[in-house]
């Protein structure tokens, strides 16, 4: 039954991508399919907890039917045409590093099976309350301890429990999997994004740095939700570029889709969101685009609505909100010594746990360069990331913690968030060699 439940997610993610968007390349399609279909089921079984539908095959014929509804209005369109969809090979040294990185990977969750301190103590203990039969899964939001941050969005652990549910008991190797697909699903993603918008050798030795990394790989296999969530930030970038590559609108409502689940990841997924329709819309306002700003706003509203009736669902206290209202910790935006420590942490870090990236910096060597046909979303992506930047770091700023510990505990996973932005806005800005694709 556990590869039904992949199966199913896998599926409904592909023909609901398909279904919004039919002309997208298959390969984007495939791996969009893995947050968009993870992301729906895991609210579709949230949402038969909060109905206490508790009995597991109502809840697996209801995801079935969804996946069947999905499955005639795909093959209802257009007969889909697969000729046209091409997948280049890799080389064998791309090769030889997937199977280095699979091998650290494993070697961390084999070290760790219930996840790191954080994957424990904030998601997987999550998991285990929905996946009881019982109302006592509700306490999920009454966990004692701040730390379990309580007021965290379920994507992880609802997922996790589907899994569960499926597997019949609490199946470790299956959430391994759940985050294996994820971690190097990114590394693909990262990796088919820059050969169809830049090149192949750029995209090779960009996703190989990325893949080898250990503080990547050790973050993919703690069973935490920072990995899914850079995945849906990055799938977010790409459908804006794939948007403004095809002029198809359909492209731009996949991306808010994609964007907007990211609010059911972490709390940092309302920030990325906010931005990200503030970016688009605030472009479409100023090309007169009066129709499709309307739209995308409406659309927008969806997430957010959803997003604000859980955080009121769930009634649990945020530690950052409370800060800012009862502790008045928007008063620490004078506080220079925050940003010195905050900035410290981060060039420490970078130096130390982030230091194979700085090896990316030799292909600077012949300068920058942004096409035309690539300008406008890596200026509007730009602007995005720049401005998450500086969300992070105002969060930073104005958290009622201490700063020193905040920081240290945290800044490697936030950075691990937007770096494949980074990386993916970084190749693209190269001016080295030629391109090796028609794009």
């Amino acid at each position: 039954m556990i590869y039904a439940a992949f199966l199913i997610a896998l599926f409904t993610g592909f023909l609901l991508v398909s279904v919004i968007d039919r002309e997208m390349e298959l390969r984007f399609r495939l791996l969009f399919s893995i947050p968009v279909g993870f992301g729906v089921n895991s609210v579709i079984y949230f949402i038969s907890r909060c109905l206490n539908f508790y009995e597991f095959k109502q809840y697996a014929l209801f995801e079935s039917i969804v996946l069947l509804v999905l499955l005639l209005i795909y093959f209802n369109q257009e007969r889909p045409d697969f000729s046209k969809h091409k997948f280049a090979r890799l080389s064998k040294w791309f090769y030889l590093l997937n199977v280095y990185a699979v091998c650290i990977f494993f070697k961390y969750f084999l070290s760790n099976p219930m996840g790191s301190w954080d994957g424990f103590r904030i998601w997987n203990i999550k998991a285990e309350y929905l996946f009881l039969n019982s109302p006592l899964w509700k306490n999920v939001f009454a966990l004692p301890h701040f730390m379990s941050h309580c007021d965290y969005p379920l994507f992880v652990p609802s997922s996790i429990a589907r899994l569960w549910q499926y597997s019949g008991h609490q199946s470790f190797p299956a959430s391994i999997v759940f985050f294996f697909i994820f971690t190097f699903g990114l590394v693909y993603l990262l990796y088919q994004a820059l050969h169809y918008f830049k090149s192949d050798k750029i995209a090779i030795v960009v996703c190989s740095v990325f893949m080898i990394s250990d503080i990547f790989l050790v973050n993919g296999a703690s069973q935490c939700a920072d990995i899914p969530l850079a995945y849906f930030f990055l799938s977010g970038i790409i459908c804006l570029f794939l948007y403004f590559k095809g002029k198809r609108f359909n492209t731009l409502l996949l991306g808010i889709l994609l964007s907007g689940l990211s609010l059911w990841v972490k709390n940092e997924g309302f920030m990325f969101f906010v931005i990200y329709m503030a970016v688009v819309i605030g472009w479409m306002l100023y090309q007169k685009e009066w129709k499709k700003s309307v739209i995308s706003a409406i659309c927008a509203l969806v997430p957010v609505g959803c997003y604000i009736a859980f955080k009121k669902f769930a009634n649990a206290p945020n530690d950052l909100i409370m800060g800012f209202l009862v502790l008045k910790s928007y008063s620490f935006i004078f506080d220079l010594h925050r940003y010195a420590v905050t900035f410290k942490v981060f060039i420490t870090f970078v130096l130390q746990k982030f230091t194979i990236f700085l090896a990316l910096f030799i292909l600077c060597i012949k300068g920058f360069r942004i096409k035309d046909k690539v300008k406008t979303p890596f200026i509007l992506c730009s602007l995005i990331f720049v401005m998450m930047c500086v969300g992070y770091l105002l969060v930073y700023i104005m958290a009622p913690h201490d700063i020193n510990w905040l920081v240290e505990n945290s800044m490697d996973r936030i950075i691990l968030q937007v770096l494949p932005i980074f990386l993916f806005l970084f190749a693209i800005s190269l001016r080295i060699g030629k391109p090796d694709t028609v794009n």
